[in-house]
């Protein structure tokens, strides 16, 4: 599978990652309203038996005539996890449940348990090209990339929305009574 950006390039481009409603390993999905997007993917646990458990499902998805989702899946994450932070990121979203150790050694079992493992670009292509055309359309546009650097830091949470919220309406209620002050309403 030809990769694409990680994790953290991918939020930096305005797409959130969402944890998906069910743990269907089909059921990734992508969804762009032209300025972010989304994708969901469904949640997984690493722990120590971990990589026993992949590697038998991987040789047994390899020696049977099964789909191959478990092998597509691993190898759509190991594109998303690059790094320590990749894996960071998708713990506190909820998609990875850490039970391994540190961020490092889930990022370097993923990067090292999908490596030989066969492409298929008919895999989630769907998604693939979705996030591709938004990533495109981004980056070709300083609007685009002006408005995504905007949203996220001046409404990256819900604290600044309030806060963003409370300046607005104390502005609006000192224009009210500026107003009042320069033309009284006569009784």
């Amino acid at each position: 599978m030809a990769s694409f950006r990680n994790v953290k390039e991918l939020m930096d481009a305005g797409i959130r990652i969402k944890r998906s409603p069910t743990r269907h390993l089909r059921d990734i999905s992508f969804r762009s309203n032209g300025i972010t997007a989304c994708l969901k993917i469904p949640p997984i646990t690493i722990d120590s038996s971990t990589k026993a458990m992949f590697l038998n499902l991987i040789a047994y998805e390899m020696s049977s005539d099964v789909p191959h989702d478990f092998i597509y899946y691993l190898r759509f994450l190991d594109s998303l996890i690059d790094h320590a932070d990749d894996v960071k990121e998708l713990q506190s979203i909820g998609i990875v449940q850490n039970n391994l150790g540190t961020h490092e050694e889930v990022a370097i079992f993923f990067n090292t348990v999908s490596t030989n493992l066969e492409s298929n670009f008919h895999a989630y292509k769907d998604v693939r090209v979705k996030i591709r055309k938004h990533l495109q359309s981004h980056y070709n546009s300083k609007v685009k990339m002006w408005m995504t650097q905007c949203l996220d830091t001046y409404f990256g949470s819900a604290w600044t929305i309030i806060a963003w919220v409370g300046a607005f309406f104390a502005l609006f209620l000192t224009f009210v009574q500026t107003y009042n002050t320069v033309f009284p309403q006569s009784r």
